[in-house]
């Protein structure tokens, strides 16, 4: 597929089929997200791939925002392991997590995958059910499978302001 076509195709997936997701393909997600620039190349991120009926119970039960999804995301920074900027003193783990989480949602809807990027979740409860170490903090959750028959996406998709109005050439 044509980048242009994988990003105007991209939407929120929110409501998924039950047809597994097979390994090759999150398997090429991942490598999207191996693939991924990290301030300095740090490659702070962590992943958990949530595929057992258990885990996908569990994280369903946790955060409202998984529509079904036959497999979730995690993503994670790694304290310690991101980029910090000697001029403003920014952590930039969030950057590189979203740059991480987005490489993948692309890779996905060029496979014929859907996904949503969920931020609404609170993640202490996550974290304590998965056992996730004190060092890892959740940035990100993404629910990934095949988009249900009657899925659309939601009018706001259509939605994008001028070029105009968020560009300024000097």
């Amino acid at each position: 597929m044509e980048f242009e076509d994988v990003i105007r195709q991209r939407y929120s997936v929110r409501k998924y089929s039950d047809r597994p997701v097979e390994d090759w393909k999150i398997q090429k997600m991942l490598e999207a997200a191996r693939l991924a620039p990290t301030g300095k190349n740090k490659q702070g991120q962590r992943i958990y791939v949530l595929r057992s009926p258990e885990a996908v119970k569990k994280i369903s039960e946790l955060c409202m925002m998984i529509f079904g999804a036959p497999v979730v995301m995690l993503v994670f920074a790694k304290k310690g392991e991101s980029w910090i900027s000697r001029f403003t003193g920014r952590d930039i783990a969030e950057t590189d997590t979203s740059i991480v989480t987005d490489h993948m949602m692309l890779q996905a809807t060029d496979l014929g995958l859907g996904t949503c990027w969920v931020g609404y979740f609170d993640p202490k409860p996550i974290c304590e059910a998965f056992g996730i170490p004190d060092d890892l903090v959740l940035m990100h959750i993404l629910p990934v499978g095949y988009a249900a028959e009657d899925c659309e996406p939601g009018p706001l998709h259509f939605q994008s302001k001028e070029i105009s109005d968020f560009t300024t050439f000097l």
